[in-house]
């Protein structure tokens, strides 16, 4: 059974330390591949 405890606990993710961290890591890769294939496609447009 799930109490309210439990509920207000989080879980530290598994790297980084801290979820925000997590995120801001995705959001930086996700800008690198977008910045990358934009590149990648005005060269060989």
């Amino acid at each position: 059974m799930i109490t309210m405890e439990d509920t207000d606990k989080e879980e530290a993710p598994p790297i980084l330390k801290s979820w925000r961290n997590l995120y801001l890591v995705v959001l930086a890769h996700l800008i690198a591949w977008i910045t990358f294939l934009a590149f990648f496609t005005r060269i060989f447009k």
